[in-house]
């Protein structure tokens, strides 16, 4: 039987020191982070259905918390992934954290504490850069190079961005240039970085050869690619975790909403439900596939399905995106049926486990977001009202001109993409998934965008 086999985290002993060295450099700023959490907004999806744009909208306020990306690291860092978990799948309820040792545990609080904030252009250069410097070792887990080379390489670089007037660190363009010429004086020694597997536009990324990539990064991954760019981020203090509420976007948490409402104990727990059409995430979930990333679980051996690693056959090593159970089934099934069950498996999980859980719970659409300002205005005047936070003026300009460039799209956004390989993703959407889309609101496939 096909399993998820990537190297475990535990054997890798430069890893191991290097978080080491990073958390006494950074200093976890609060102590007992998870049980201080007094706000927790889970925004649930399916992979695909725009949860990265949105959290990217809501990162606009500060009156929200975020982490800078995804929830997953963390899980890799503490042993939480198949095979290690146990569960054969990204599912994971409370009894998995009860059943951690203590030193596993902790990484929760002492990593997450140095992740949770909000973006700011004030922070200190060398906050940004140790914070880079983290992200970075996450991203190359097996590169070895001595921190304070890379520390020194990477001052000079942001000493001449910071030299231009311009300069704002906390915005993605910008942090954008920053790792591009980091990347590019790294290359300069040596050092194997491929610009390509970050989430930057092509003309920032450097010359054809450093942004060829070929399948995933490296045997053993904790971030999946694209990688997500640093950018000048503020740590969230202990009165923040009082005040503000926390969002973590991961789709894959779909599967553990259990497990979340165990890890911040004291929290308020609430589901925020991202809808997408059936047809737009699976032609999505298809386009990812067949993208140079989102590799998510390394298999034991290749997969064979249908469609999948025509062009890079090493991807066929990797199942990309969520696990839901089941999986082992569609293993040698035709690609658009395997993003199928990624689909109805998220959201089937959001519905059951936050009515079993009795979590407050709010569903948004994303055609709602990306039909006309005035809809994507009124979905996120939803949102703040019902997280009771203001509608301020960085939300409504967002509301107004929508995000500046996309955030890890594979294509330009357009609506109704899908229709360009209509028979395919149609063949894939069977009684499950029309009944799932029924009950999400998606009755008229031919409004579908």
């Amino acid at each position: 039987m096909l399993t998820g086999t990537a190297p475990g985290l535990a054997g890798n002993a430069h890893l191991a020191d290097r978080l080491t060295e990073l958390r006494r450099l950074r200093r976890p700023v609060v102590r007992d982070f998870t049980g201080r959490v007094r706000d927790l907004v889970v925004l649930a999806s399916s992979s695909r259905s725009g949860s990265s744009m949105l959290a990217e909208m809501l990162r606009r306020t500060p009156a929200l918390l975020h982490l800078r990306a995804e929830f997953n690291p963390y899980l890799r860092l503490a042993g939480l992934v198949p095979p290690a978990s146990g569960t054969g799948s990204d599912q994971l309820d409370a009894a998995h954290l009860a059943a951690l040792p203590p030193a596993r545990r902790r990484v929760f609080d002492e990593e997450l504490s140095l992740d949770v904030g909000r973006p700011d252009p004030t922070v200190s250069p060398e906050q940004f850069l140790l914070d880079a410097a983290w992200r970075f070792t996450i991203q190359w887990p097996t590169l070895e190079i001595d921190l304070a080379d890379w520390l020194d390489t990477a001052r000079r670089v942001l000493a001449e961005l910071r030299s231009q007037p311009d300069f704002d660190p906390a915005r993605l363009s910008h942090a954008a240039r920053f790792h591009a010429r980091l990347h590019a004086a790294l290359a300069v020694r040596g050092v194997p970085v491929r610009t390509g597997y970050y989430d930057m536009p092509p003309h920032l990324a450097g010359p054809p050869w450093r942004q060829d990539v070929r399948g995933a990064p490296g045997e053993l991954l904790v971030e999946e690619p694209p990688f997500v760019l640093t950018v000048g981020w503020r740590y969230a203090t202990a009165h923040d975790l009082a005040t503000r509420p926390l969002v973590i976007k991961t789709p894959s948490n779909a599967y553990r909403l259990g497990f979340l409402r165990a890890l911040f104990p004291n929290a308020r727990m609430r589901v925020l439900h991202l809808t997408r059409n059936p047809a737009g995430s699976i032609n999505g979930l298809y386009d990812g596939w067949l993208y140079h990333g989102f590799h998510a679980h390394r298999m034991d051996r290749p997969l064979n399905i249908t469609g999948y690693g025509r062009d890079r056959p090493e991807d066929r090593w990797w199942w990309k995106f969520d696990l839901p159970q089941g999986w082992q089934d569609y293993t040698r099934a035709p690609l658009p049926d395997v993003c199928a069950l990624q689909w109805r498996s998220c959201h089937r999980a959001i519905l059951d486990d936050a009515a079993a859980l009795r979590l407050p719970y709010l569903r948004v659409r994303f055609e709602d977001l990306v039909r006309t300002p005035q809809s994507r205005a009124g979905v996120l005047t939803r949102i703040t009202d019902w997280l009771g936070v203001p509608m301020d003026g960085p939300l409504r300009a967002i509301a107004a001109d929508g995000l500046r460039d996309p955030v890890v799209a594979t294509a330009p956004p357009q609506p109704g993409r899908w229709r360009r390989r209509a028979e395919l993703v149609r063949a894939a959407i069977g009684g499950p998934e029309r009944r799932l889309a029924e009950e999400l609101g998606y009755d008229d496939d031919e409004s579908w965008i």
